[in-house]
């Protein structure tokens, strides 16, 4: 169910199902319960891809990183 839940999710944001974090949506099921006994929301799907910025729904672009050469040892002599 939770993996159904996070490719809706997905599909609402027109992302990869891998850009969407699974323990994220997880935990962010806390924030629409809340919003839906307020009243506030109704859909879960929707409340997800609305607030899934500040909820942390979506992961971060990561950074290549560039390594000089492969060097794994220190230079200096011993």
């Amino acid at each position: 169910m939770l993996v159904d839940l996070t490719d809706a999710v997905a599909a609402a944001l027109n992302q990869p199902f891998a850009a969407v974090s699974l323990e994220m949506v997880y935990r962010s099921l806390y924030f629409f319960t809340q919003a839906y006994q307020r009243g506030e929301a109704n859909d879960v799907v929707r409340y997800l891809a609305d607030n899934a910025q500040w909820l942390g729904v979506l992961k971060r672009k990561r950074t290549t990183r560039k390594t000089r050469g492969g060097v794994l040892t220190n230079s200096a002599s011993p």
